[in-house]
């Protein structure tokens, strides 16, 4: 009887249970964030002319630079927002920074040593949606801001924050050729991401 009352119990929490912050606490991590990296944000933008730069001339040694600024972003999105800013009010953001340590460690391998991140624009549906998320994420992203009603300081970059540097991850995916598995961390973080931006 215990049992069933437990079960009972749990099927009536939301997922917004399990959400231990509030919307407001949550944007305002990316302000406090954005004021204490500041100047890094010319970084970011130049990390980003370098990829549309390699897409657009196709250098032979593009895959290998996107590989590079992609790993880096990967990198320091792990350590500077996810364990040292957003770890302070979710509980499992170094879980999440380990997720965006390994993606890192895969884009090494497989974009460095193996030179498997070859861009190959062949397929015109894969290419479309990868040019249209590339531009969404590198270009647009950051002034999503301005339609949402909150501080302009909240703003979200490529290279400094979580999503746009995996929506620009998945769109570089789709107009290289490379293996599946680079896939897989930056669909479990989009799937995170939304479930967490739809219950808060």
């Amino acid at each position: 009887m215990n049992l069933v009352n437990e079960m009972i119990k749990f099927t009536s929490y939301s997922l917004s249970d399990f959400i231990l912050f509030s919307e407001t606490t949550y944007y305002r991590q990316f302000e406090l964030y954005n004021n204490a990296i500041w100047p890094l944000h010319i970084i970011a933008i130049a990390f980003s002319i370098m990829i549309l730069y390699a897409f657009w001339k196709k250098p032979i040694w593009g895959g290998r630079l996107i590989a590079l600024l992609l790993i880096l972003s990967w990198g320091w999105v792990a350590w500077a927002f996810l364990y040292e800013r957003f770890y302070s009010i979710h509980v499992v953001a170094n879980w999440y920074a380990w997720g965006f340590v390994i993606q890192a460690g895969l884009l090494w391998w497989y974009g460095i040593v193996k030179n498997h991140l070859i861009i190959c624009e062949q397929n015109h549906l894969r290419t479309y949606i990868g040019r249209g998320l590339l531009f969404s994420a590198l270009i647009l992203y950051p002034f999503i801001i301005l339609f949402s009603g909150r501080s302009w300081m909240q703003f979200e970059m490529f290279a400094l924050t979580p999503d746009p540097t995996v929506l620009a991850t998945l769109a570089i995916l789709l107009l290289c050729k490379v293996p599946l598995v680079l896939y897989i961390i930056p669909i479990v973080w989009g799937i995170i991401s939304c479930m967490t931006l739809l219950v808060m």
